[in-house]
């Protein structure tokens, strides 16, 4: 790829935005077509019982991925600083730093991983033959963090240069091994959830080996000059990444809450709630990468000292993301029927996943808006906003408004929780960005460099 095509300082606001985002949403797609097939292999042979299991064990898994999420975006926009300001001799230390934390954190989550993961399936109240599946999960899928965390650090490093396609190639190429591993595992084999987990450990293991060559040779890192200043990088990193990270780990901590609540309503119930996870995931994931151009496109714009084109292409990108947003949920509505059909042939949990969409969907603009936002914040590496804006909407509303009404209103307190955090959500994030949005450039926060 091109200087040009990775420089987000110059040409038309919104088209270098989806020039960005489109790359990530077509690595997503390939993603997230992986975890339909995987839903639908697992819900058809090994049941109700293989999807609670895996929905049991989703928020574990998050909560491990958390930390090494916000410093991978912390070093993305580090980089796109950099990116922006002409500056490629100081892109050395910052790759050092984040090989290292990369190794560091692999290592340890495979330890946690294989230590900790019965007791805190004990802990959100699991037991028996479920407990018992979504520790075989776990523990099997622990074979992969390295694969899983090296492989999104190569896509923090190619994003943070601005170049989202290649992320995308590296991306889908695990994808696509991933979708053909797990029939041949879980649906030929007849390993069950643990060929599930084996396929996405098998796969991103390949997928980090490609990964490393293709952006090796793309954009070589000098190998002698200055000292690199790993330590500078790795503190600042973790500073700004802090805030980003305990945003995921609350949201990981509040699912585990949640998790805890609705098993008491039974494995029909966690079935349903995996089932929308994933379609949620799916039909979010565009706004999601809309949030990360955003971001790379603020730090850019930022570091190349140009505001108000940071703001051009923030306002620009709300207005595509509310049309777009209309169109997502119609569908969704429409087809919420044979949507839940594709995953399960269990009546209850059909009518179940349907009633959770008919409820939830009117209102996904009020999620897609309220991440877009946190894109900008992220970019004017305001981290700690979206943090806070995450303990008010789901540690504040959602997670309290489910856990009062659930027993009086049963499994819908559940998913009008849902409703009742993205809307405190998109409040708080409106309100901050009337305070960062108007900030004179000049008191912007810089690293020296």
């Amino acid at each position: 790829m091109g200087a040009d095509a990775t420089d987000m300082t110059t040409g038309p606001p919104l088209r270098k935005v989806l020039g960005f985002a489109l790359p990530l949403t077509a690595a997503n797609l390939l993603q997230q077509g992986y975890l339909l097939v995987d839903g639908v292999v697992v819900g058809h042979w090994t049941g109700v019982d293989g999807l609670a299991a895996i929905g049991a064990a989703g928020p574990l898994f998050y909560l491990l991925n958390a930390m090494f999420i916000g410093l991978g975006t912390a070093f993305t926009i580090r980089l796109a600083h950099l990116r922006g300001a002409g500056d490629a001799d100081a892109r050395r230390g910052v790759v050092l730093s984040l090989a290292l934390v990369t190794v560091v954190w692999s290592v340890g989550c495979v330890l946690v991983a294989t230590a900790l993961v019965d007791p805190a399936l004990a802990v959100m109240g699991l037991r028996g033959q479920l407990a018992h599946d979504a520790s075989v999960f776990l523990s099997t899928l622990s074979l992969g963090f390295p694969g899983i965390f090296g492989t999104a650090a190569v896509s923090a490093y190619l994003r943070g240069l601005g170049d989202s396609r290649t992320a995308l190639w590296v991306a889908g190429f695990g994808s696509i091994a991933n979708a053909a591993l797990v029939l041949l595992l879980v649906a030929v084999w007849d390993l069950g959830i643990a060929g599930a987990a084996l396929a996405t450990a098998i796969s991103s293991t390949a997928a980090l080996v490609v990964g490393l060559v293709v952006a090796a040779r793309k954009y070589p890192v000098a190998r002698t000059g200055e000292r690199p200043a790993v330590r500078r990088e790795f503190v600042d990193a973790v500073r700004l990444g802090f805030p980003l990270a305990s945003q995921h780990i609350i949201l990981a901590l509040g699912i585990m809450v949640l998790v805890w609540i609705l098993q008491a309503f039974g494995p029909v119930v966690l079935a349903a709630f995996s089932i929308v996870a994933r379609v949620e995931q799916v039909t979010a994931m565009l706004f999601l990468d809309f949030s990360g151009a955003i971001t790379a496109f603020t730090a850019q714009n930022l570091g190349a000292d140009d505001q108000p084109r940071a703001r051009t292409g923030l306002v620009r990108t709300l207005g595509l993301t509310a049309v777009l947003t209309v169109i997502a949920s119609a569908v969704v509505l429409v087809a919420r029927g044979p949507i839940a059909a594709l995953f399960t042939d269990d009546p209850a949990t059909r009518a179940l996943t349907e009633r959770y969409l008919l409820i939830i969907y009117p209102f996904l603009a009020l999620y897609t808006l309220m991440v877009v936002l946190h894109g900008y914040l992220n970019g004017s590496r305001r981290t700690t906003a979206p943090l806070i804006c995450t303990v008010i909407a789901f540690l504040l509303v959602q997670i309290p408004f489910a856990y009062l009404f659930h027993g009086a209103f049963g499994v819908e307190a559940v998913m009008w929780a849902v409703v009742a955090g993205w809307t405190a959500g998109l409040t708080y994030s409106v309100l901050c960005l009337r305070r960062v949005l108007f900030v004179p450039q000049v008191h912007r926060e810089v690293v020296p460099t």
